[in-house]
Order: C-alpha cells, then sequence, then structure tokens
C-alpha cells in the first residue's frame, strides 16, 4: 500500500485539493486490470484493438469482420472457389435494380426434375447473394388431374411455395404460354417484375449471368432471348421469335399480353413461334435482344450451327438437356459442383467428368 500511496503522491493526486481518495484511485487501477485481462485475454477475438482505433460510430472494415469470423464448414464463403472457376460473375450489386419472374414450363409428375433444379437455382443464389429476392424461379403447369399428383404436388406447394398451377388443360402448344403470361399480369400486377421468363425444364439458366444480361436492356418494349430463324434452314422463312428454350418480356408486354384480344384468339400453334407472332403482328417488342452464341442448344453428336455449339464460358442458357446424362455434363462443366465442403470421412465422391480446371 506504501508504494501504491508513492506513487500517487508522485502523480498529483492525493494529499489537500485532490479530488479523488487514495482508495477511490486503488478501485480505478484495480478494474481497468480486470478490463484489460477480460479484453486481451479472455475475449481476445470479440474485442480486437482496431476497434479501440476505428470510432465508437465507426463500422469495422470488411477486413476486421472477415478476420474476426472464422470460416464454418459449408458456409457460403465456399461459393468463392466455383466464381473462381466459372466465367467473371457480375459484382455483388450489379443487378441489385432487375427483377425477374422465371416459369419453368413442366409436368406435374416430374418431381425429380424440379428438385434438381431447385438445388441447382437454390445453390446459385447461394452463390451470389444479391439475386435472392431479385430472381424468383416459379414451377408451371395446368391443372393436376392425378389423384396421386395432387397430394404430392400439394405437399411440393406447402414446403417450397414455388409452384403454379394454371386453370388450363395440360398441353404445350395449346394456349399453356399464353395462360401463363395472362395469370402472371394478374397474380403479380403489384410485384411489378421488370421481366417474366417462360422457360423449358431442360433447359440449364445460369442465373448471374442472366440478370446482368437483363439490366442492360430496355425495361419496355423489350423481348429477350435466342432469336429464330438465324439461319435458311430450320424455320426459315417464319418471321423472328425467340426461342422456347427460354426468352423474357419485359412487364408491359406481359401485360399487353393478357389484354389482346389478338394474342387469346391467337393460342394454337408452336408456342414460341406463336409468341412472336403475336408482337409481329401488332408491331409490338421493337426492343430485340438476341442472346446468340450465350444461348444454345446441347450439341452432343450433333453438327454444329448457328443455335447449337459446345460449352462456352459466358453462357447464359444451355437447352435440350433432356435426360441425367447432360445435365450432369453441363453442371460438371461450370463446376456446379466447385463448392462441396472437404471432408475425407464423409463424401468418398470421384472428381465430375468434364469439368474445367
Amino acid at each position: 500500500m506504501a508504494s501504491s500511496s508513492s506513487l500517487f503522491k508522485q502523480l498529483g493526486l492525493t494529499g489537500a485539493g485532490s479530488p479523488l481518495s487514495g482508495r477511490h484511485l486503488l478501485l480505478i487501477l484495480l478494474g481497468a486490470g480486470f478490463l484489460a485481462f477480460t479484453v486481451f485475454v479472455v475475449h481476445p477475438n470479440e474485442f480486437r484493438i482496431q476497434s479501440f482505433f476505428a470510432g465508437s460510430c465507426g463500422r469495422p472494415s470488411a477486413e476486421a469482420v472477415a478476420a474476426a469470423s472464422p470460416d464454418k464448414a459449408g458456409s457460403v464463403p465456399r461459393a468463392t472457389a466455383t466464381e473462381a472457376a466459372q466465367a467473371p460473375a457480375p459484382a455483388p450489386d450489379d443487378d441489385a435494380d432487375v427483377r425477374v419472374l422465371i416459369g419453368i414450363q413442366t409436368l406435374p409428375a416430374k418431381y425429380e426434375r424440379r428438385h434438381l433444379l431447385r438445388t441447382v437455382y437454390s445453390l446459385q443464389v447461394r452463390e451470389h447473394p444479391s439475386l435472392a429476392g431479385r430472381v424468383d424461379v416459379r414451377f408451371v403447369f395446368c391443372n393436376v388431374t392425378s389423384p396421386d399428383d395432387a397430394v404430392f404436388v400439394a405437399l411440393e406447394i406447402m414446403r417450397y411455395g414455388d409452384i403454379i398451377v394454371l386453370d388450363c388443360a395440360e398441353n404445350m402448344d395449346n394456349g399453356k404460354t399464353y395462360t401463363f403470361f395472362s395469370t402472371v399480369a394478374r397474380a403479380f400486377n403489384t410485384t411489378r417484375y421488370d421481366y417474366v421468363m417462360k422457360a423449358d425444364d431442360d433447359t440449364y439458366l445460369r442465373l448471374p449471368a442472366l440478370a446482368a444480361s437483363l439490366r442492360g436492356a430496355a425495361r419496355e418494349d423489350a423481348y429477350f432471348g435466342l432469336q429464330m430463324p438465324c439461319d435458311r434452314e430450320n424455320f426459315y422463312p417464319f418471321p423472328p421469335f425467340m426461342s422456347g428454350m427460354g426468352y423474357a418480356l419485359s412487364w408491359d408486354l406481359v401485360a399487353w399480353v393478357a389484354a389482346s384480344d389478338l394474342a387469346r384468339r391467337e393460342q394454337d400453334g408452336p408456342e414460341d413461334m406463336w409468341t412472336g407472332r403475336w408482337f409481329n403482328l401488332a408491331g409490338k417488342a421493337k426492343n430485340r435482344y438476341d442472346q446468340a452464341p450465350r444461348m444454345y442448344n446441347y450439341k452432343g453428336a450433333s453438327p454444329d450451327s448457328c443455335f447449337r455449339h459446345g460449352f462456352v464460358p459466358d453462357t447464359i442458357a444451355v437447352h435440350m438437356l433432356k435426360d441425367d446424362a447432360r445435365w450432369a455434363e453441363t453442371l460438371a462443366y461450370f463446376n456446379a459442383t466447385a463448392g462441396l465442403p472437404l471432408s475425407g470421412q464423409l463424401y468418398h465422391l470421384p472428381p465430375p467428368a468434364g469439368s474445367r480446371p
């Protein structure tokens, strides 16, 4: 205690006129020592010394947050491995002003295909969080007639909430697409998507590339996809239209389809060709965006053409994935499994065939 008293005297903190007694100062020093012990020994990760210099109102830097938060197995940061393997992706906020509804036309009984697509697209959104709430994927089919399918589809709706059951008899080229666009125009009229896309369930979409491309397109009178005919051998001389693999309409065109007597009357025919025909006859869709060669059919053993070729790194969509082997080859090329957590004990998997280095 004598040494403490001497220290207080040297600092001029005791004696006559001092606002603090020796006991008060001793308590202060003990408290400061306990705080230092807590900060630097007990909780070193929660209290970084950088924060003392950042100011009480400042936000920690991204580097400081990363340093204070070690990765956990299976967490989102592992997506960086996939991003490095794929073609350059848009910056996190590049597509923040684009809202897209994608309606994948399928059949009630195709549970396995829906499960695959849900997995593929949910992983893309996890790897690119800016897509969440901006790109909505729904599965679209007409009235469910099988009692078994009705039970299973009801469970899917309850679990995922991503199914649209249209009020129509199931078909491909007899009004299903018209019913989809007209239903969306009424059901989502307050949501105001920028674009609505119709896609097939054998099409693989790379959502970041799609959103980035749509971001640079007009918001009105816009028609986006792979334009056909692209040669004089297929569909020529039919007037231009976008391939049914996947095409997007700006919201005003979706609303026009719902209100158009022309579209309502002209429903029976190849759906993609007839959609283009509506716009051609009405003088609509003046802003057309042909995405060749970034949207194309799976090549396989077929010869190259203007709508069919091998994989390219900046792909938006690959069509004609009719079986699991084609899906596996496509997903392997684009390194869809690159974010798989490493585990020498749990995952005894061979490397995907055909993946890019």
